[in-house]
């Protein structure tokens, strides 16, 4: 199928359909003639990228649906996020009206400062990082940042954070390893992360029973981990990446320390974290 034919079926202009294939969102093959040829997955694939441009999403919100594993899920996060905007700018809008209309500026300026007040911080860092930080952050630490910031304390920790993530370098995935963790990524949708987290927490509420419940996996897993098979793998490669990775970009020692410091609830949870890990190596030391 022809560009041309794609523009009549879509109704997107020809230029249109070049950015939407410069930044990756479709890619037709191209014949020896230099011609593009779309497929029907093409077509369906623009069909609901111009749906969603009319919907008032930008290109990056676009690319993250259609990468997304639960594309309801990712489409309930960028609607989050915009009714959030709309509601904040049709506040300012009639803070707007108000200065029209002979109110002071030192009024407006307290009306604007209640607003930031009482944002959740979820709200904001959804805001401040509408890409994969915010998406990272709102899957992982959501649940512990849905209050507003109350404390002068909370205010210098959101402002590190926000900081820090803003000038983080990006791990670098050795070529190698970035098929299987693409690989991996495609099989852990929404759903089972939640699963693996709401498995993970009851480790955490109530390690004995979970310990009870588990022991047998991990013995083998600590069993496992001491063959040549474990070794000659990429985990334990991996493993070192990450860790390696944690401990140079600030992640271990900045951001986790401010994320404690911003949120009780995530403090809270840490501790309980920590105590589980020192029971669970405390039974298996080589795990």
């Amino acid at each position: 199928m022809q560009v041309n034919r794609i523009c009549k079926h879509t109704g997107l202009t020809k230029k249109a359909v070049e950015y939407y294939q410069l930044k990756g969102l479709v890619s037709p093959k191209v014949n020896e003639n230099g011609y593009r040829e779309f497929s029907d997955c093409d077509l369906s694939r623009l069909k609901e990228i111009a749906l969603l441009r009319k919907l008032g999403l930008c290109t990056d919100e676009i690319k993250q649906v259609l990468d997304s594993n639960d594309k309801n899920h990712t489409l309930s996060l960028i609607r989050q996020a915009k009714e959030n905007q709309v509601k904040a700018d049709l506040f300012r809008l009639d803070l707007l009206g108000q200065l029209i209309d002979g109110r002071g500026v030192a009024e407006i300026q307290e009306s604007l400062d209640l607003l930031e007040q009482r944002s959740t911080i979820k709200e904001k860092l959804l805001i401040a990082f509408p890409g994969y930080y915010g998406r990272y952050l709102s899957f992982h630490y959501g649940r512990f940042l849905n209050e507003p910031i109350k404390t002068n304390e909370q205010k210098i920790s959101y402002d590190k954070i926000v900081n820090f993530l803003d000038n983080m370098e990006p791990l670098e995935i050795p070529e190698e390893f970035q098929d299987i963790l693409d690989e991996t990524e495609k099989c852990l949708d929404d759903e089972k992360f939640e699963q693996i987290r709401d498995h993970i927490l009851s480790a955490y509420n109530d390690f004995d029973t979970y310990w009870e419940n588990n022991k047998d996996d991990f013995i083998r897993y600590a069993e496992f981990k001491k063959t040549d098979e474990y070794r000659n793998s990429i985990m334990p490669q991996l493993m070192d990446l990450f860790r390696e990775f944690g401990e140079t970009s600030g992640y271990y020692d900045v951001f986790i320390p401010t994320m404690r410091r911003l949120s009780p609830a995530y403090d809270f949870y840490y501790k309980k974290m920590l105590e589980a890990n020192e029971k669970l190596i405390q039974k298996v030391p080589d795990v």
